[in-house]
Formats: C-alpha cells, sequence, structure tokens
C-alpha cells in the first residue's frame, strides 16, 4: 500500500463502506440480545430509520464499528453476541492497556495476539515471521461461534477485524511510511459485503485457509507511540477504530462540516477541543468553517444531545439515567436543559409521545 500518515486522509481515495444488506444480521443479533435498534443507531450517530434503507445502500466502514460499539456497550459483550462465550465489556480496556505499554510494532501485534488468546482461551492469534515478512494470522477453525462457521457475516466480522490490527497498527506509528500491508487473505469468496479490504490497496487472497495481515521487512525496527493512537487511548476499541477511519478516508465531498460534527456529538465527542483534533482543525479554524456554514459548535450540539435525551426517554429511561449519560451533573440541570430545547419538560415530553 501506498505511505499513509496515521492522523491524515488518505489521498485520492474512495471511502470504505459496507453494503447495508450485510449487516442485516445485526438486527437479530440485536433482537436476542433485547436490544433497541433506535437506541443503538442513535447512540452510533446513525439514522434510526437506517435499517429500513435498500440493501445495497452503502454504510461507512467507521460506521460498522459504531454500531458494535453501541451492541457491546448496551448488550454487556464486546463479542456482540457473534461468539457463544461471552465476552464482558471491558476485555477492551485490558488490551488498551496491554498495548500502551509497547514500543515497536512486532511487540504490540504480538501483546495483541497474546491477549485475545488469553481472552478467548485458546490459540487462536498468531505472529509468524517468513522470509523478511510479519504475518498476523487468525486461525478460527474451532472457534465456537453463535452463528454458523462459514455464515457470511461471520466471514465479514472476522475481515473487519483483520481491518482493526491493520488500523491499530497505523494508529500507533508516528513513520507510517514504513508500514507497508503486502498482502491480505480471508476465508471469504467474494466482495459482495462491500470493499472494506480493497480500500487498503494490498492484493487480498480470497477462499484461504486463514485470515491473514502480510507486512514487508522486520517490524521490529518500527517505533510506536500508543499515547498518539485514537484505537488505544478511546473509550473502546471499536470506537476508537472508527475515529481511526474516520481520519484515514475524506468526507463525503457533499458534506457540510456541520453535518459531521454533529454526527460526532452524537457518538459521543461532545467537546470542541476533541472534535477539531477527529477533524484534524484547530478550535479557531473549526469555529470558523462552521459559522460559514451558518453554524455553531454551540447550537449543534444542543441539537445532537436534545435527539439522544429524546430517544433515551422514549425507550424508558429514566431523567436521571439520561442526564448521567449526556454528562449533566444531576436530573434538575438536564430537565432545565431539556425545557429550553423543547419548551416542556422532559415529563411532559413522555406524556405527548408516549
Amino acid at each position: 500500500m501506498n505511505a499513509v500518515l496515521p492522523h491524515a486522509a488518505l489521498p485520492g481515495r474512495a471511502g470504505a463502506y459496507l453494503r447495508l444488506g450485510s449487516l442485516a444480521p445485526l438486527l437479530d443479533i440485536m433482537a436476542a440480545s433485547r436490544l433497541s435498534v433506535e437506541r443503538v443507531l442513535i447512540r452510533s450517530g446513525l439514522p434510526a430509520d437506517l435499517f429500513r434503507q435498500p440493501g445495497d445502500t452503502p454504510v461507512p466502514l467507521a460506521d460498522y464499528f459504531r454500531l458494535c460499539e453501541q451492541m457491546a456497550l448496551q448488550g454487556d459483550d464486546e463479542s456482540c453476541h457473534i461468539s457463544l462465550r461471552p465476552l464482558m465489556v471491558g476485555a477492551s480496556e485490558l488490551v488498551q492497556a496491554r498495548l500502551s505499554n509497547c514500543r515497536t510494532l512486532s511487540q504490540m501485534l504480538e501483546v495483541l495476539a497474546n491477549s485475545y488468546n488469553v481472552i478467548h482461551g485458546d490459540r487462536y492469534n498468531r505472529v509468524v515471521r517468513r522470509h523478511h515478512r510479519t504475518v498476523y494470522e487468525i486461525d478460527d477453525t474451532d472457534f465456537p461461534y453463535a452463528l454458523g462457521h462459514d455464515e457470511p457475516f461471520v466471514l465479514l466480522s472476522l475481515e473487519c477485524l483483520l481491518v482493526y490490527v491493520h488500523a491499530l497498527i497505523l494508529s500507533a506509528a508516528p513513520d507510517a511510511q514504513g508500514v507497508t500491508l503486502q498482502r491480505i487473505t480471508t476465508r471469504g469468496q467474494d466482495r459482495a459485503s462491500g470493499n472494506h479490504l480493497d480500500f487498503w490497496q494490498a492484493p487480498v487472497l480470497r477462499g484461504a485457509p486463514l485470515f491473514s495481515l502480510v507486512y514487508a521487512g522486520d517490524l521490529d525496527r518500527i517505533a510506536v507511540a500508543p499515547e498518539q493512537s485514537p484505537v488505544i487511548t478511546g473509550r473502546t476499541i471499536y470506537g476508537g477504530v472508527a475515529d481511526m477511519l474516520d481520519r484515514l478516508q475524506p468526507p463525503a465531498p457533499t458534506e457540510r462540516l456541520a453535518d459531521r460534527v454533529e454526527r460526532l456529538i452524537l457518538q459521543g465527542h461532545d467537546d470542541q477541543m476533541e472534535v477539531g483534533r477527529v477533524l484534524g482543525l484547530s478550535v479557531a479554524s473549526l469555529r470558523r468553517v462552521l459559522q460559514d456554514e451558518g453554524a455553531s459548535f454551540r447550537d449543534l450540539r444542543a441539537t445532537a444531545l436534545n435527539r439522544k435525551a429524546q430517544a433515551s426517554l422514549q425507550d424508558g429511561a429514566s431523567i436521571a439515567d439520561v442526564a448521567d449519560m449526556l454528562g449533566f451533573s444531576d436530573g434538575r440541570s438536564f430537565a432545565r436543559a431539556f425545557r429550553q430545547w423543547n419548551g416542556m419538560s422532559p415529563s411532559d415530553y413522555l406524556a405527548t409521545h408516549s
């Protein structure tokens, strides 16, 4: 692949996406987990009617990871119920903590493989060095999937796991120009689900016995800065990968910055400085561009928080829980803000929209 800067968009490249139809199994998983689809979507910063769109609708790859993040947080299983062995929420924090002490890319891959082998209870991940190459392999032959071993969604999930590993590598390497991805292998047979592997512009071997990322050279020589990685420092690994993918690909040319800012706020980035960091803008530049579009961060934040509040109240959350989720000091201060946004109290809103 071409040289990449970890905090800059990949030039001249279309965005990575999945086709909506390939994500349809998430609906069954959410239903089995008793999760509200609307709540998961809204807290992911996505349209509440997303799954009513045509099956060939492209969904940004970053949004897939945001859906996984919310399903993990709301369903208390970081495997999103794909594994028969639930993965407790907080497992990714253990992995992030172990990665934070790494100093080279090869060390990161070793720690990542060992951490997930411990978490899942078997040697599914390994790092192999062959002929001046470093290979990260995932052998899922005996993995206890809740779905069929060869189900398209299982194959897609493992391919997205490869994306996670590669995004993690790029996110932590200040000199990402030295990271050369030579080949990707997958058990999947076709490209029907999207361009999530082709996006990386490395040859993809399909129908292979294992999932793998093949890197050129000795990764011991590439230093890392874990404290700069949005994946390692993110609230969850899923959310960190989503942020990294946002940095690696440019926004749609027709997308207003205000729309992207509102989506980031919905996804939990409700601080101006943090939003600017994700977008690669200073706070002053962010304000200036928003002003040119007739918007302000304060108004966008109010709109986004109000959407979250309304959806959560309709889902049955208490005023105290909503206040805590949105970062208010108590239910009383949230109720005051809600009245300013809607002209009525949260209880009156519920009575009107019950």
